[in-house]
């Protein structure tokens, strides 16, 4: 079971490093998913308008960035257009529907882009966090 994805297991197709501050998800066998709150928060930003891949720049497209309880963030990245479900301000539970998988941005094909921040909004690597709580 994943914290990130509704029906499906991650599949990690690029990791965390200094020039990608984030991992790529995408679910078990490269196939495509919901993607869900990996814990209950406050949605403290959204672009929900984006219908176009950049190759270059470093957009996240469509996205959703959740502020926990324990001032930890997380940000969903490259949602497909029309998919996003849930707008700023809006509380959110473990496990909702925040959009669908897409290939908004910068990307090079249809996943996730996830990433978790401390309390000062620094990226720290997410892999630790996949499957566990913030």
């Amino acid at each position: 079971m994943s914290r990130i994805l509704k029906t499906g297991t991650n599949q990690v197709t690029q990791g965390y490093k200094l020039t990608h501050r984030g991992i790529d998800i995408v679910k078990y066998k490269s196939q495509l998913d919901y993607i869900i709150a990996h814990t209950e928060g406050e949605v403290v930003e959204v672009v929900k308008n984006c219908n176009k891949t950049y190759k270059i720049g470093g957009s996240y497209g469509n996205y959703v960035r959740i502020k926990h309880p324990n001032g930890y963030y997380t940000l969903y990245a490259h949602m497909a257009y029309g998919t996003v479900k849930v707008s700023k301000g809006q509380k959110v539970k473990k496990g909702q529907v925040l959009g669908y998988m897409g290939n908004t941005g910068h990307s090079y094909g249809a996943h996730v882009h996830f990433e978790v921040r401390d309390t000062k909004n620094n990226k720290i690597n997410p892999t630790p966090y996949i499957d566990a709580d913030l």
